[in-house]
């Protein structure tokens, strides 16, 4: 997802916002075309359209994001570093 500014404050509030929110298990600050990178929990569409109407576009920082739907999982093996 891209914000429309990058600043202290406002990608400092986005951060919070995300980490209050339920369907978010992860959310990542990332360099390239992409600001963040969410990934989400969601138990069908509805969910995520809920998700997407509540936090994604009542943010005015929030510029543009693409979504994935993952179809199947091969590997998931959780590893911190940070």
């Amino acid at each position: 997802m891209e914000l429309d500014r990058i600043c202290l404050e406002l990608v400092e509030r986005f951060k919070r916002l995300m980490q209050a929110a339920t369907e978010v298990t992860q959310c990542y600050q990332t360099t390239g075309s992409a600001d963040f990178v969410l990934i989400l929990a969601v138990d069908d569409v509805e969910a995520f359209k809920s998700f997407v109407k509540t936090k994604l576009n009542t943010d005015s920082n929030v510029r543009k994001f693409k979504s994935m739907i993952a179809l199947d999982s091969t590997k998931i093996e959780p590893r911190s570093t940070l």
